[in-house]
Order: C-alpha cells, then structure tokens, then sequence
C-alpha cells in the first residue's frame, strides 16, 4: 500500500504531536510516540513497524487530561519494510473519546 492511497483514504486531518501510545496485541504492549495524530489515526515514525492487518488495542492520555482514550487500531500503512515507521487506523472509539479528540487536534491545527 503507497502511502499516497493512505492519503486519498484518510477523512481526518492529522496534526504533528509526540504523544505517548500504548499499542497492545496478544504478545503484550509497547510504547511508541506518535508523529502526527487524528480523530482516525496515528503514524509512528520511529516504531519498528507491526505487520499490515496487525490488530491493536490503543491507549493514550491527551496532555492535560487524566483519562485515557482507549479505542482498537490497525495497522494500515508501513511505507519502508526495512524501515521504521507504520500507520494505525483506529476504530470503535467512544463517541465521547472520538469528541475530546477532535477538539484537541482542531486546537492543535488552527
């Protein structure tokens, strides 16, 4: 997948921020920072990558926040195999997780 079709897929406008994700599968959970994140996902520019179609339990705090948003991801973007870096899709958000979302990366993107 070219990460050109990711871009024609995505609905979501994502904002360059660090923040710590939890990402969890069945062998357990690793943290990686995010590159950039929207309402629909996060890329990761530093994280060895999962395999495409991998599926996640996501979990993160907004700074300034106490609670975490905790949704399910997929991986959907790997640009470089031999390369860091991997794309996650997130699905079956609380409509209540997916609001203070949005209002944190609307604050962010002007």
């Amino acid at each position: 997948m070219s990460d050109s079709s990711s871009l024609e897929r995505r609905t979501a406008t994502r904002v360059p921020v660090a923040i710590a994700i939890e990402l969890r599968d069945e062998r357990g959970f690793s943290l990686h920072s995010s590159r950039d994140l929207s309402v629909g996902g996060a890329f990761f520019d530093r994280a060895i990558p999962h395999q495409v179609g991998q599926r996640l339990t996501v979990s993160f705090t907004l700074p300034g926040e106490r609670r975490a948003i905790v949704c399910e991801g997929e991986v959907v973007n790997v640009p470089d195999s031999n390369d860091f870096g991997m794309g996650v899709r997130f699905s079956m958000m609380s409509a209540e997780d997916k609001k203070r979302l949005e209002a944190f990366t609307r604050q962010l993107g002007g």
